[in-house]
């Protein structure tokens, strides 16, 4: 019998097992009492895999720490250990999230995903969401600046705002940093917390009162960070697995197009978006969900020459600058000849109307008749259907599950087209 009246209202992990005693599920709260007690109780808002997790729940485990960001890196490291069956985004690759610490002279510190892991280097996580690591990494850079990257011999942005250790920092110093900052990681903040003691006193009697001083709010901020960081609270609001909140995402967007659009389902949606600089780099990306979850492996990338599509007249450098519909319709057009990479249920477009006019001309070379496609424009994030030479425009609610899923899916293809061009521009591979 599972006693949900014993649970601490704390922050921690909590570890549900099977009756063979297996640890089957790892997750964590700001509330433990709340958020275990959720499971339990609010069977109408469960979906499908979540109501079987919890059927298998014969015991119940729960470790208390102190604070959101220990219970954090916690849940990674119990994660890593035990592998629960229904954790089941750790099952791919490109899910999970990871922080490297190279073992340069200049260490780098960045969050990858499995696939992107180097050799060589010492690895945290898995963490389940990439918008934390994002959070904690940036907390952790404003109590101790590091690079993100090989840097250059002058300051750069972040070094103004001591974020980035400048460039001339002494490696037997700046590698102090890093073995602080892997302490955070590790979860020993006890014991990091004594040595910037230790350290605050030993500058004091030297009578290095800036070293002292500076130390101090380091002290202070790392107080923050572990006694109040409410960062995480977003990730605490939903209950459901992984699988059963992309399943209901995908039913929503599904409902709100059907009103205008033939959908018999939406397994694969695709994203596309342009990115340009000068009047010589233009790039196109592809993004893809597969059951409402991104698929890194799956994205595609696109040179665009000035060359536009067949039957349309040929573009100068200068009207592909003004207008960045024709170069989605080009892309679009492009991977629709790939068979191979399979078929599109929905194409969205980073833009508004002009950019959903450009690809509903596709569907005179029949490329894209049986193909849903929309715009998703940035200022409200509206959704932009064109249906019968009328414009139909939708605006969910910002909590909407749906949204959310096509606001990824566009702000990785905005990543990945600027990525890649950035990539063209340092290799100087202009496609002209």
């Amino acid at each position: 019998m599972i006693d949900l009246q014993t649970l601490p209202p704390s922050p921690g992990v909590y570890i549900y097992r099977n009756k063979k005693g297996e640890i089957i599920y790892v997750g964590k709260a700001i509330n433990l009492k709340k958020r275990v007690t959720q499971y339990f109780q609010r069977d109408d808002a469960l979906g499908p895999k979540t109501t079987i997790l919890v059927s298998q729940i014969d015991s119940i485990e729960t470790r208390v720490v102190g604070s959101e960001i220990e219970a954090l890196i916690l849940e990674a490291s119990l994660i890593k250990k035990h592998l629960p069956k229904y954790n089941s985004m750790l099952r791919d690759d490109r899910s999970y999230i990871y922080i490297v610490v190279t073992h340069e002279r200049l260490p780098i510190i960045y969050s990858t995903h499995k696939s992107g892991l180097p050799a060589n280097a010492d690895v945290f996580g898995p963490f389940p969401s990439g918008s934390d690591v994002k959070s904690l990494l940036k907390t952790i850079r404003h109590i101790f600046p590091y690079y993100t990257k090989k840097h250059g011999k002058i300051n750069c942005l972040y070094c103004h705002l001591h974020l980035c250790p400048s460039p001339n920092i002494s490696p037997v110093l700046y590698k102090k940093t890093i073995a602080k900052i892997k302490k955070i990681l590790n979860g020993k903040f006890s014991l990091l917390k004594r040595q910037l003691i230790t350290e605050m006193n030993t500058y004091s009697k030297l009578q290095n009162y800036e070293q002292s001083l500076l130390i101090k709010n380091q002290i202070t901020s790392l107080d923050y960070v572990v006694n109040g960081w409410h960062n995480l609270k977003n990730l605490f609001a939903q209950i459901n697995l992984d699988d059963d909140v992309s399943s209901r995402a995908v039913m929503e967007l599904q409902t709100a197009l059907s009103p205008y659009l033939t959908i018999n389902k939406l397994h694969r949606i695709e994203c596309y978006d342009i990115s340009q600089f000068g009047t010589k780099y233009f790039v196109g990306s592809m993004t893809v969900a597969i059951d409402g979850k991104l698929d890194h492996g799956l994205y595609r990338q696109f040179k665009i020459g000035n060359t536009s599509l067949r039957g349309f007249s040929k573009l100068s450098r200068g009207e592909m600058l003004a207008n960045d519909a024709f170069m989605l319709r080009e892309i679009v057009y492009r991977r629709l000849q790939h068979s191979e990479w399979g078929t599109p249920d929905l194409i969205i477009v980073d833009g508004g109307k002009p950019q959903v006019s450009s690809i509903s001309l596709l569907k005179s070379e029949k490329l894209i008749s049986d193909i849903s496609f929309i715009g998703l424009a940035k200022k409200y994030e509206t959704i932009i259907i064109k249906n019968n030479n009328k414009y139909i425009e939708i605006n969910l609610s910002q909590n909407s599950s749906a949204l959310n899923l096509i606001k990824n899916l566009r702000n990785e293809a905005h990543r990945f087209a600027n990525r890649y061009r950035k990539k063209l521009m340092s290799s100087d591979q202009s496609p002209f």
